[in-house]
């Protein structure tokens, strides 16, 4: 109890000028490797009326948390809102879990709704500003919709003869726990409307910089035939703690109607036969507790055989009646490379004659139609092979089965 009361105590210490940093903090540090970017996630210039400058900003130790940032503008009288405001300092920490940071701000709440507390805090204000302080009153908290959590405490301080409100409001989202802090001009009213804006604007950069946000798309290198090896770099991410999951498609020549390829969920994939005439791609989720986003790479060439190996003339043709219990054929086509020997795997498409998915079993020149065809096309991949190597080909898509 005795250091979350500190945490509260050091943050508005850290406002009004009476220290430099969270209790147990010490020096500046870059940002730690397992940290979100803070300094991407706190308030910025753009934030604040024409005038505002950064006069500080750093990363620094702090024992309780995984890393901790502060930034401090100074605002020469400019409005915000309503109200003229002189400084706003804008604090922000990293818990090791979203449940600590979620304990600690309820602690803070529940400790700020205590009279008792708030003239203690009153009295160590006091007792440790640089310049004397006659009175010192820390109002009654309010509850602030912005992020997981947010309330306002208002401080009144009169020095020299002079009021100075100060507002200060702790925040929560997710693991990250904020203090946004302002000082009105010297008798000057400080509006809540205002201060609220200020936090939720905070809490909007907050949470854009813990959720999965991609940057740079994967990429596929490698060699683009049968039985060689590609590899998916996932890209490139911000947020938090970030998991990353893999998926290879096959697509068509053009690179669009990707189809999952079962069991390809690796970052790596070998390059099968099945593929040739295809284009391939990786998609990638970026995942974390705050929620997920998809995305692919680029498609790769067109799938093709080794050199030496055949190449298609003429595509393969699809003939029969398309009806459900009525058989099809395909022929070869016509080839460069004098194959062989010829393999076929029948697909089944949508009405579009894309989003294709290999038929089990149906690996033959001839293929009956199955009642689970209704309202699809059907197409085929005919491979041939030489001694060099396999090409391959698709035929064009059949009508829709009625």
């Amino acid at each position: 109890m005795r250091r979350r009361l500190a945490w509260l105590v050091a943050a508005v210490a850290i406002a009004v000028g009476m220290a430099s940093a969270t209790a147990g903090a010490s020096g500046s540090a870059g940002r730690p490797a397992d940290s979100p970017d803070l300094a991407a996630m706190a308030l910025a210039v753009s934030d604040l009326p024409s005038g505002a400058r950064i006069d500080k900003q750093r990363y620094y130790r702090d024992p309780d948390f995984v890393a901790a940032y502060e930034r401090e503008f100074s605002i020469p009288g400019s409005r915000v809102g309503r109200s003229r405001l002189l400084l706003v300092f804008i604090g922000l920490s990293v818990d090791r879990t979203d449940t600590a940071a979620r304990l600690k701000f309820e602690t803070l709440r529940l400790l700020a709704g205590k009279k008792a507390f708030r003239d203690a805090l009153a009295r160590e204000i006091a007792r440790g500003a640089e310049t004397p302080v006659k009175t010192v009153t820390v109002g009654r908290p309010r509850a602030v919709r912005a992020g997981d959590g947010a309330v306002a405490l208002p401080i009144s301080m009169k020095i020299q003869g002079l009021v100075l409100n100060v507002g200060i409001t702790f925040m929560r989202v997710d693991r990250v726990l904020g203090t946004i802090t302002h000082f009105g001009v010297p008798g000057q009213r400080v509006y809540n409307a205002d201060a609220d804006r200020l936090a939720r604007a905070s809490a909007a950069r907050m949470a854009a910089g813990l959720v999965p946000t991609l940057k740079l798309p994967p990429i596929v290198s490698g060699t683009v035939q049968p039985g060689q090896v590609l590899s998916a770099r996932s890209g490139t991410w911000t947020g938090d703690q970030l998991t990353f999951a893999h998926q290879w498609e096959r697509c068509d020549s053009a690179g669009t109607a990707c189809v999952p390829i079962s069991g390809a969920t690796a970052t790596t994939y070998t390059v099968a036969t099945g593929d040739l005439a295809s284009t391939l791609r990786v998609t990638v989720v970026g995942r974390n507790r705050l929620g997920s986003v998809a995305a692919s790479s680029t498609s790769t060439s067109v799938v093709a055989g080794s050199p030496g190996s055949p190449t298609v003339t003429v595509a393969p043709l699809v003939s029969g009646v398309v009806q459900v219990g009525q058989s099809l054929t395909v022929d070869t086509g016509g080839w460069a490379g004098s194959p062989t020997m010829f393999a076929y795997q029948w697909r089944r498409c949508n009405a579009a004659g894309g989003a294709c998915l290999d038929i089990a079993g149906a690996t033959t020149s001839a293929y009956t139609i199955a009642t689970t065809e209704s309202r699809s096309t059907l197409r085929v991949l005919v491979i041939a092979t030489n001694p060099s190597g396999s090409g391959g080909a698709i035929s064009a898509p059949t009508a829709a089965v009625p």
